[in-house]
């Protein structure tokens, strides 16, 4: 079910948008994602760039699920995968969160092309 979409334009170069948003973490304004791993990357034959890395956040709780588990912070990782396309100009963000898949799956796709 998707809950939520948007669109914005940003003016800049397609190249400093897609470098920008490789780029994005740690994010000092928004300080939970608290680690970043490259996990693969390839370019393949036609040219295009994969990569697959592991987001490590950390968010506070809700008042009432403090009270529930005595936590006041929540660890939690996604995954975000990546295909830029140098020569169509496209670059394609998919991530998802990796626990709790089987009550809640949250995703979130980004696409830039000019």
């Amino acid at each position: 079910m998707k809950i939520w979409t948007s669109e914005h334009v940003f003016d800049h170069p397609w190249e400093t948008v897609t470098t920008a948003a490789k780029q994005k973490y740690p994010y000092l304004v928004n300080p939970s994602v608290v680690g970043v791993d490259g996990l693969h990357r390839h370019v393949d034959p036609s040219g295009e760039l994969h990569s697959h890395r592991l987001l490590s956040s950390q968010w506070g709780l809700p008042s009432i699920v403090r009270s529930l588990t005595g936590a006041a912070r929540t660890k939690t990782c996604a995954q975000e995968r990546s295909v830029v396309d140098p020569v169509e100009k496209t670059m394609e963000l998919k991530s998802t969160n990796i626990p709790f898949t089987n009550r809640a799956s949250v995703g979130e796709r980004r696409m830039y092309k000019p």
